[in-house]
């Protein structure tokens, strides 16, 4: 079995397992698993150097104080295109209270698409892995300010990145 297809199996495999611990953790009396809302979100990336947009989910929490938010972002720069899809799972520090931190991973699939000018030709996908930390902060008519950084941990995906979003 090739490692592409071991990356795969292991990426479709914990998203299996964390959706069985949703459905597990909804049947508890302090989730709230389902549509919570949704967001837009910006920013800039290291290695590659892209600019990059992307939208997201809130889900809810499958237990207290953790909120499940798959997000897709689309990089341009650096000669390739980037798109990350990843299920992201946040612990939100809530006994904060105007600005909340929040600690995390992400786990999916980046596509990248290389320019012709890029060395490497053509395009890749390989399995996508981040840590990530940020703040939010509540406004009104229930939107939610954020500020967020990710440290990518795979491969191909971007070493640093800083980005600014809107939740609704």
């Amino acid at each position: 079995m090739s490692n592409k297809r071991i990356i795969y199996l292991a990426v479709i495999i914990t998203m299996l397992i964390l959706a069985g611990f949703a459905r597990k953790a909804a049947a508890q009396e302090t989730s709230g698993i389902g549509f919570e809302g949704w967001g837009v979100r910006a920013g800039l990336s290291s290695d590659p150097d892209q600019v990059y947009g992307g939208v997201h989910l809130d889900l809810g929490e499958f237990y207290k104080d953790v909120r499940f938010r798959p997000t897709v972002e689309i990089g341009f720069g650096d000669d390739q295109t980037l798109v990350q899809m990843a299920g992201e799972v946040h612990y939100v520090f809530s006994q904060y209270q105007a600005w909340k931190p929040y600690a995390g991973a992400g786990l999916g699939l980046t596509y990248i698409n290389y320019d012709s000018d890029h060395p490497q030709n053509g395009s890749d996908t390989e399995a996508s892995l981040s840590a990530i930390g940020g703040v939010e902060t509540d406004l009104k008519q229930g939107m939610k300010l954020f500020f967020e950084f990710k440290v990518g941990l795979a491969h191909d995906d971007p070493d640093i990145k800083f980005g600014v979003g809107l939740s609704w």
